[in-house]
Parts: structure tokens; sequence; C-alpha cells
């Protein structure tokens, strides 16, 4: 496993002056812990300020709720004067991934990053000063933890809460894809973090919406042998189609848990698999094929098929006869979960 070059990171930095940190769209806990972290890293040990640019709606109530109780403040990306700064920094994906598009006119200084590159992200690798991902790691967060770590910098309880629901939440409190270092970052941070602060952020309210969503989600269910399939029609945000994902992989039993739904002109989809020794993102690759892109690893994938050449019905049709490819599973036989929906006997 490849730990952080502190020297390298040092170079990568201009002696002074404003820089940008961003991460993909519609942020996460591990995206948001993360800039945090490097924010407190780059102002302790560098004396250097920067921005956070936030793309996307934030619309989870977890990380609604981590936005405002670590008050992670942002600045719109619209609103940028690249005059004012001296670079950026992405972190938790990659320049070249579909979902993450820096702001434009600055130079990219660093990438830090779990997930699996692409061509295109290779291919930007030879342009970065600091260009280190590791798909070895659970977690973004806990890469930072051990870059600040190099530089002998202990995180304040704002940075250590915000880095510690980032390992929590991406890892599932380190019982997926976590490492040893995701588990010392955990166990190290938890001393340190908010516990008040991260009971509020682990149970935020839910609005009606919310339930009646879910409600749909398990209307949409159909069961096939080890493969869940939930394809929605248009739903509240992004983040519900990975929490329906999320949700179902826990029915008993081994399986794959893939859901889908439509937001922001995109079908959104997102796989999660508690199969031994099975591995999310090539499945996804499957299923999305040449219409779109995903990105992922381990036990969990996430990928977009945007509505444009394909409407939504036919993007539906698309990825459950796929789905049944890659699964190896017979289209016209599954259960449901809603009983009083369907007699189980065929399929839509």
């Amino acid at each position: 496993m490849t730990l952080p070059d502190p020297a390298a990171f040092r170079n990568a930095l201009p002696s002074e002056g404003r820089l940008i940190l961003c991460t993909h769209r519609h942020p996460d806990p591990d995206g948001l812990g993360a800039m945090v972290g490097i924010q407190y890293l780059l102002k302790k040990r560098f004396e250097l300020d920067c921005d956070l640019v936030l793309e996307g709606r934030i619309r989870r109530a977890e990380n609604v709720a981590m936005r405002q109780l670590l008050e992670i403040q942002a600045v719109p990306k619209g609103g940028i004067n690249p005059a004012d700064y001296h670079g950026l920094l992405v972190v938790d994906s990659q320049p070249g991934f579909t979902h993450t598009n820096p702001p434009g006119a600055l130079p990219i200084l660093g990438v830090i990053d779990h997930h699996q590159g692409s061509e295109e992200s290779a291919a930007v690798a030879e342009t970065v000063p600091f260009f280190w991902v590791a798909p070895h790691y659970g977690a973004t967060s806990t890469m930072v933890y051990d870059l600040l770590c190099a530089f002998g910098v202990r995180p304040d309880r704002r940075a250590a809460t915000a880095l510690f629901c980032g390992i929590r939440y991406d890892t599932n409190n380190l019982v997926r894809d976590s490492t040893t270092f995701d588990e010392r970052a955990y166990y190290d941070l938890e001393r340190v973090a908010d516990r008040k602060l991260i009971a509020a952020i682990d149970q935020p309210p839910l609005s009606r919406a919310y339930f009646a969503q879910m409600g749909e989600a398990i209307r949409r269910c159909r069961i096939f042998g080890t493969t869940l399939l939930t394809l929605m029609d248009e739903v509240t945000s992004p983040e519900m189609v990975a929490e329906v994902a999320d949700w179902f992989v826990r029915l008993e039993g081994p399986q794959w848990s893939l859901a889908g739904g439509a937001c922001d002109g995109r079908y959104q989809l997102s796989l999660r698999t508690d199969m031994p020794g099975a591995d999310a993102y090539p499945a996804l690759r499957g299923i999305i094929g040449k219409e779109g892109s995903c990105g992922g690893h381990g036990r969990m994938a996430g990928g977009q098929i945007p509505l444009t050449e394909l409407d939504l019905k036919a993007v539906q049709r698309l990825v459950q006869h796929r789905a049944m490819e890659v699964f190896e599973v017979e289209e016209t036989q599954y259960q449901v979960l809603d009983p009083g929906g369907e007699n189980g006997n065929g399929g839509d």
C-alpha cells in the first residue's frame, strides 16, 4: 500500500496565496471529511488559506446534517475569479471522472483519492505535481489522516469529527472494504471527535418525501435469486439511489443490490454486494456499458447514464437486460418485496 510522500505534497504547494479544494458532484461524507481535513492541514502546517467548492446539491439527510453541524462553508463554482487563487486540489475523486468537474483556468496541484482510476485520470496524473491514488484504502479521509500524521499535525475536534464521519460512512463502521490503516485512523479520530455531533449527524430528521420514496422503492424491488433490482423513476436526489441500494443489500442472505433513479437529467445507478469475493465495479461497468460512466471499488460502485439519447424507460429496460446478463439470472422469473404488488410470476 502506498503511503503519502510529504516532500511531494509540500513541493506541490505555493509558498503563499489561496487555494481551492473540490470533490465530486453531490459530495458525500468522505468527500466532505477529506476537504475539511486538508483545509485544516494547509492552514495549520503551511499557513495557506483555501476555499471549498461543493458542486451539486447535498440532499441526503445525514450529509446535509454533517455540512450544517460542522459549518462547512463553500463558495459558488461560477463565482470564482481564477486570479484570486494559485491552484486547486481534488479529493475523493479524480479529474477525468464524469461526476467531477474542477473549476477551469486553475492548475491542479494535487489529487488524493481511494478510487480506481480511469484512462482519462491516468493521463491527468502525468501533469499533476502531487497525484496520490490508493485504491486499497477504504476511505479518502483515511488517506488525509495519514497525510496529517506524516506532517506531525493532530486534527482539532472539528477536523477529527469530519474525518471520522468520512471513514465511518465509507467503510460502514469498518465492515466494508476497510484496512488496518482505516482501523487505526477510525479509533484514533474517535477519541478526539465530538460524539454528540456524530450522533446528531447519524440520526437527522427525515421528511415525508423520504418515506414516500422508500415506499416506492419497496414496491419497485424485484428479487431475481441473489440479485435485487430496484429501478425507480424520478427520485428526490442521487443520494437516494445509493441509500436504497445500501438498504436492500441488508436483506437476509448474500446478494447483489442494484438501484436506479432519474435525477438532474441522468439515470443514477448504485450497486452494492455482500457476496463473498465479489467486486462491484466491473459488474456495474458491464451494466452501464458505453452509454454512461461509473466508478467504485470492492463492494460498492456508482454510475450514471445521461438521459439524452435514451429516454427513461429505454434506460430502465437496458439496465435490467444487462443486469440479467451480468448476474446470469432469468429475466422473467422474480419475487417481490411488496406482497400486495404482484404475484411474482413474470417480468414488467
